[in-house]
C-alpha cells in the first residue's frame, strides 16, 4: 500500500484501481483525479504515470 504521505499518487493506466484503493484506505476521502504532469513515474512500477490522484481542495 502507498501511503498518502506524498500528498498524491501517480499511476499508471493499469494500476488505476488500486491507487483508488490505496487512496480511500488511507485518507478515507474520495481524491481529485488530474492528468500526470511533468512526466512522473507510476508508484507501483517504472512506467510513466497517466493519472495523478490528489486531495480535493476545499472551494468556497
Amino acid at each position: 500500500m502507498i501511503s498518502m504521505k506524498e500528498q498524491c499518487i501517480c499511476c499508471c493506466e493499469e494500476h488505476t484501481d488500486m491507487a483508488f484503493d490505496d487512496f480511500l484506505l488511507d485518507s478515507e476521502t474520495w481524491p481529485e483525479l488530474n492528468k500526470a504532469q511533468n512526466s512522473c513515474s507510476c508508484s507501483y512500477c517504472s512506467r510513466e504515470a497517466v493519472y495523478c490522484l490528489e486531495k480535493s481542495v476545499k472551494r468556497e
